[in-house]
């Protein structure tokens, strides 16, 4: 597949890049403290901790990235070949996918280890909820790179996602101890369907809210990136 060579080039430039590993690696060690003091439970430490890597390891490197590279002219001179959009944008999220996922795993395993935590009753559910994270994220990603003049100001332009979907998911603050009306409104936020399907696939519980959420992100995502995403740089 022609995208994994470009993923192959993207990881040799991912692996140069201190922010980079910086927010894929140190990053969500520093949030566990803090995920600690809401909850110690395995299952609510593990969901915490996917959804900080999907904002920050996915969410946040990918925009970076997809500013680099087209201020560098790299995604136009792709454009110019045989490859086609779909195939430039999947090789540039590659390795931030990658790298997030094997966390993900990684976390996982040695949370269930240190805490005992049970085994997922529903897995598919689990599955479909990154699967769709990281799709929804990655989508967000080159649509705040529209935006975004260079990788510095994506320091700005990052921020309100950021705080939005760590802050209102529910995964600092309970969604239940928030009145139902505020409630029902962080519900839409793109990162809380995403832990409600995490969830889900531990304990149980609703499934097609968050179903039917994920998915019109998935949508207004690909709608706006169709339609607005920046292949030249800004001038």
């Amino acid at each position: 597949m022609r995208a994994v060579a470009v993923g192959q080039a993207e990881l040799k430039l991912f692996w140069r890049n201190r922010t980079a590993l910086f927010n894929s690696f140190l990053g969500p060690l520093l949030v566990v403290p803090v995920l600690i003091s809401v909850d110690a439970d395995g299952v609510p430490l593990v969901i915490g901790l996917m959804g900080f890597v999907l904002a920050m390891a996915v969410y946040y490197n990918l925009v970076t990235t997809f500013v680099a590279r087209r201020e560098e002219l790299v995604l136009k001179r792709l454009r110019v070949g045989e490859l086609t959009d779909p195939e430039i944008l999947v090789g540039a999220a590659l390795p931030s996918v990658v790298v997030a996922l094997g966390q993900m795993v990684l976390f996982a395993l040695i949370v269930g280890v240190v805490t005992g935590m049970a085994v997922p009753a529903r897995p598919w559910f689990l599955l479909l909820g990154v699967a769709g994270g990281v799709v929804v994220f990655a989508l967000l990603a080159a649509v705040s790179s529209v935006f975004t003049r260079t990788v510095e100001m994506a320091q700005v332009t990052a921020l309100p996602v950021l705080m939005a979907c760590l802050l209102g998911s529910g995964m600092i603050i309970p969604l239940s101890d928030l009145p139902e009306g505020v409630a029902s409104v962080l519900r839409l936020l793109p990162l809380t369907p995403v832990l409600e399907l995490l969830r889900a696939g531990w304990d149980g519980g609703p499934v097609l809210r968050p179903l039917i959420v994920l998915a019109v992100w998935i949508f207004l995502g690909t709608y706006a990136v169709r339609r607005w995403f920046r292949w030249d740089p800004r001038r």
